[in-house]
Formats: structure tokens, C-alpha cells, sequence
């Protein structure tokens, strides 16, 4: 979805670390300007558990 210089971009990813895995959506927020993306938004769907796996209190 484009509104102006923003850019939202649903998304999916997964990952092992340690034994761990994850398997989350979410939607990344760009601003893009003369063609770059020049700042970035994530929102995950739960943002405690990816802090969790990540090893972030």
C-alpha cells in the first residue's frame, strides 16, 4: 500500500537461533524518497515474544 513517500508492506519471516524459532507477520513502514527507502517502521505481530528470541529482556 502506497500513501505518498509511505510505503506499508505486510510480512512474514521465521528463525532458528539456539534451539529457538519463530514464525511471525507483521507490517514494515518505509518512507521512500527520490527512489530510496530512507527510514523504516517494523511492527511485528507480537513484538515481547520476537524481543524473547532475539535474547532482549
Amino acid at each position: 500500500m502506497v500513501n505518498g513517500e509511505l510505503v506499508a508492506v505486510p510480512v512474514r519471516f521465521t528463525g532458528r537461533r539456539d534451539g529457538a524459532s519463530m514464525d511471525m507477520t507483521g507490517v514494515d513502514l518505509l518512507t521512500v524518497r527520490d527512489g530510496k527507502i530512507v527510514e523504516v517502521h517494523l511492527f511485528s505481530e507480537n513484538g515481547v515474544a520476537e524481543d524473547r528470541f532475539w535474547g532482549r529482556p
